[in-house]
């Protein structure tokens, strides 16, 4: 009611852990996930979206007329504009996210940016110009340097900027939560790691025998 999202949320989650959510009747578990759903979606500090997902009241939304807010989520957490674009029409006939969606417009920027920095974390990787990330966040190249600032000024992303060769250097991305796609491409680069590991190891021992005898 005084739309104190990030506060609202915190502490219902918190009232969740302390109960048994079966208990609940069907229609108040569906009240109460469709309501943490409008707060994180809303919140300036929320972009991590793992407790909510990870959270079984979120079943509660599936096969309900607000199922969509669930798929929502998920698209926020990956990053996935297209999907988001996808719900629009949805959005905007909720009156909260309709008065809101300017900020949500700017919201699913961020978490592609921060998806889109996780999936190059790797060695000789981090380096991504800002034509890259204008593709890939469906923004004009000029408003990348103020999307890339507000991600370092909210803590979602370390790294710095260099202006001349409009590069952007990421060494830390927030961890948050892992949809199946997004464990497989870990999966993918873990594995390429290793064969790199195993490349140098096997260089080291041919061109070094005796620290391997």
């Amino acid at each position: 009611a005084k739309a104190v999202f990030g506060q609202y949320y915190k502490n219902a989650l918190l009232l969740l852990a302390c109960i048994d959510i079966q208990e609940l009747g069907a229609e108040d578990r569906v009240q109460r996930a469709y309501d943490l759903s409008i707060a994180a979606l809303l919140s300036d500090t929320i972009y991590n979206f793992g407790d909510l997902l990870s959270h079984p009241i979120m079943e509660s939304l599936r096969d309900t007329e607000h199922a969509w807010m669930l798929t929502l989520l998920l698209a926020f957490n990956a990053g996935d504009i297209g999907k988001f674009e996808s719900l629009i029409s949805k959005l905007q006939a909720q009156p909260l996210l309709k008065q809101q969606e300017p900020f949500l417009q700017q919201k699913i920027r961020l978490m592609a940016l921060i998806e889109s920095m996780f999936k190059r974390q790797g060695v000789g990787a981090r380096a991504v110009s800002f034509g890259t990330i204008s593709a890939e966040t469906k923004l004009p190249a000029g408003e990348i340097e103020h999307l890339v600032m507000k991600a370092l000024a909210l803590g979602l992303i370390r790294g710095g900027i260099d202006q001349v060769e409009q590069v952007v250097t990421v060494q830390w991305v927030q961890p948050r939560y892992l949809g199946k796609g997004q464990i497989k491409d870990l999966v993918e680069r873990l594995a390429q790691w290793e064969a790199r590991v195993k490349e140098t190891a096997l260089k080291m021992s041919q061109t070094t025998p005796e620290l391997f005898a």
